[in-house]
């Protein structure tokens, strides 16, 4: 009997970690790099597609998207935006391939059906697109963007 519960607890672990896409490890990134005691990260969705993944974020009264990219398991966070991040033709010029990007689009726009629009409302308030450092620091893209506090 014990052999069993060995064997059952062993293919469940290795059923879970395969069915796992990357959006626990991403979603890992963000908090540990922008959630502060003083200031809560919640992250309402995070959507992989392959080495890439978009992410919808709250922090106070400001929020927006995160775009990750994945190199050997390991992600990082590359930009952070508003609503260009779920449109299928920045994702194009970010270097995703037209059906990468559009699957990822397609899939982050019916994630976010089910939330509360004033939760997703809030996603918008991110103004042009700022590139992330590894300590979290923005460095904006757009010259009308302006960085956060």
């Amino acid at each position: 009997m014990r052999s069993f519960l060995i064997v059952t607890i062993c293919a469940a672990m290795c059923l879970s970690a395969r069915a796992d896409d990357g959006s626990d490890s991403a979603r890992r990134l963000l908090f540990e790099t922008f959630d502060k005691p003083e200031s809560r990260l919640f992250v309402d969705a995070v959507i992989v597609e392959g080495d890439v993944a978009v992410a919808d974020w709250r922090q106070g009264e400001l929020g927006g998207r995160a775009f990750l990219t994945r190199k050997s398991d390991v992600w990082s966070i590359a930009l952070c935006g508003g609503d260009a991040l779920k449109d299928s033709a920045t994702l194009e010029r970010l270097g995703l391939s037209k059906a990468t990007a559009e699957a990822l689009s397609r899939r982050l726009a019916t994630e976010e059906k089910r939330l509360p629009p004033d939760v997703v409302e809030r996603f918008s308030k991110f103004d042009g697109m700022a590139a992330v450092e590894a300590d979290g620091s923005h460095s904006s893209l757009d010259p009308h963007h302006k960085p956060l506090p």
